[in-house]
């Protein structure tokens, strides 16, 4: 794909997710997209999203963090993606009908960064990444299908449109969190009264200081860096569930607090 393509690309999906309306040209329009080529579709999209203030890009989310997640879409590995400063909101929220376009969440925990993260003398690991940490949330992620049938997008497809992010749901911060075994904690989720997905820590990469070490390095390796102030996704415990229609939804991980929202 060459370069006029890309930003073609990139303007239609751009105009799509302000229009808030369905895209089902997407998993066409991929099909033969490498996962380089959907990083510079992604980067264009935040520049059109972003373009003259009317949003701001407020950090970033590690999206299929185990190969049972990546490995069927035909990716390398995990992957990122933007969030946008009007996606942050506070546990509580109530989402009106019409956005998310057909909700789904999933149970993570959210990092707010301290201070910018250069690069360094060597990778970054989950211990060197902890001054880098200034506050964790338990939370939620939203995600929406915005393609019709999402299973017939690709990964890169997904990639280039921000891996069907909506919103970063910041809960109950978690003190201590220096002390915590992260591959060990347990998050769940449920909808309406009823569990609807679960899992360990583990399956972020190991841990969420492992999946933040890891989105440090990766953004380095494109040229961007996480800032002060921005807010992480770390990754989710357990697969996106998308809701069957309106409802409470609440994330908690066990023992440390919770984030929730409605749908109406």
């Amino acid at each position: 794909m060459n370069i006029q393509e890309i930003e073609a690309l990139a303007d239609r999906i751009a105009e799509f997710r302000r229009a808030r309306v369905p895209m089902d040209f997407l998993a066409g329009a991929t099909a033969g997209l490498s996962e380089e080529e959907a990083y510079k579709v992604q980067f264009a999209v935040h520049d059109r999203l972003t373009d003259r203030g009317q949003n701001r890009l407020a950090g970033w989310k590690v999206a299929f963090a185990v190969p049972a997640q990546y490995e069927p879409l035909k990716l390398s590995g995990p992957a990122f993606a933007g969030i946008y400063q009007d996606g942050v909101r506070q546990s509580g929220e109530v989402f009106q009908p019409g956005w998310p376009i057909k909700a789904g969440v999933e149970c993570e925990m959210v990092v707010r960064i301290a201070r910018d993260v250069a690069a360094g003398n060597a990778p970054y690991t989950a211990d060197s990444i902890k001054p880098c940490v200034a506050n964790l949330y338990c939370g939620m992620e939203v995600v929406e299908n915005r393609y019709g049938d999402v299973s017939q997008l690709g990964g890169p497809g997904r990639i280039a449109d921000d891996v069907l992010q909506a919103a970063c749901i910041v809960g109950t911060e978690i003190k201590d969190w220096q002390k915590l075994d992260f591959a060990k904690v347990q998050g769940r989720t449920e909808f309406e009264g009823r569990e609807i997905g679960a899992g360990p820590g583990a399956n972020v990469m190991g841990g969420a200081l492992i999946s933040l070490a890891w989105l440090a390095n990766k953004l380095i390796s494109h040229g961007k860096h996480l800032q002060a102030g921005d807010v992480v996704l770390t990754g989710s415990v357990h697969p996106p569930q998308f809701l069957a229609g309106p409802g409470k939804v609440k994330a908690e991980f066990v023992g440390l607090g919770s984030a929730e929202i409605t749908v109406k």
